[in-house]
């Protein structure tokens, strides 16, 4: 594993990298950097793929303007990061927020996507009023910790998921206020639709039936309006935080939808 910095010019993209083989460009969720993955990313690359997780730009080593930004600008860094690493297509797994800028990607950049991965992938139908509510209390400061873990296992989480994994996909984790506020606008600025469909690539949509943030309403609708370019699967016992809690069965969809896809070598 080692941690890469691309210059872009007025954007200086870090990431972290890791495996051999085929390419797969990750995006973290909404928040979070890219060491999130850090669980994860092994199992890909144990399987034969290359991993490239992407630190959006404010985030961690990530540097550029934050002011005025759309998803178009945040899918322009990956993309700009894809021309220095391949000159043919490459997988993009977008985890949560990181699948609208996936999604943006693939509109966009086409030419640049083979497939692309969509975690926990909302969009078009929100979540519930009593959790937006509860995703308000974070981060204020009369919430005590032990109100914040159990908000933060109320929402990202399944209620079969024990409080030793919320607390684990939590530790040691930095927040980056300035550029998820940038980012979280950014968002908000850009139509639905500039985004929502994902360009034409082979999609696959994974979602936790648990999942309270990104409804699995989101996914089905993606699956009717996009047929049988898009393989959706739903995991039972999984949240908005699917990774951390069926790893092994995430992966194993990936791995599955990708081995129709690899490099001959």
């Amino acid at each position: 594993m080692s941690i890469e910095t691309y210059d872009l010019g007025n954007v200086q993209i870090e990431a972290i990298v890791s495996g051999v083989g085929d390419l797969i460009i990750l995006l973290p969720a909404g928040g979070t950097e890219a060491s999130s993955f850090n669980s994860f990313t092994p199992f890909l690359n144990k399987a034969g793929f290359k991993t490239v997780v992407i630190n959006r730009r404010g985030f961690a080593g990530s540097k550029g303007p934050l002011e005025g930004l759309t998803l178009h600008d945040l899918a322009n860094d990956v993309a700009n990061v894809i021309k220095k690493l391949e000159k043919q297509p490459v997988h993009v797994l977008g985890w949560a927020f990181g699948n609208r800028v996936a999604r943006c990607l693939a509109e966009d950049h086409p030419q640049l996507v083979k497939t692309i991965i969509l975690l926990a992938a909302g969009g078009k139908v929100p979540p519930g009023p009593d959790t937006l509510k509860i995703f308000g209390t974070l981060g204020k400061p009369d919430t005590s910790r032990e109100e914040t873990y159990e908000a933060l296992k109320f929402l990202f989480f399944s209620p079969e998921t024990d409080m030793k994994t919320v607390n684990q996909s939590f530790k040691g984790r930095k927040t980056w206020p300035l550029a998820s506020q940038a980012h979280s606008k950014a968002n908000q600025a850009t139509p639905l639709k500039e985004w929502w469909n994902g360009g034409q690539a082979p999609m696959l949509v994974i979602q936790g039936l648990d999942d309270i943030m990104a409804v699995p309403e989101n996914g089905y609708i993606l699956k009717r309006e996009n047929g049988e370019r898009v393989k959706l699967v739903d995991i039972e016992k999984a949240g908005h935080f699917l990774i951390y809690e069926q790893p092994e069965q995430v992966t194993k969809e990936i791995l599955s939808f990708l081995s129709n896809f690899r490099n001959k070598t």
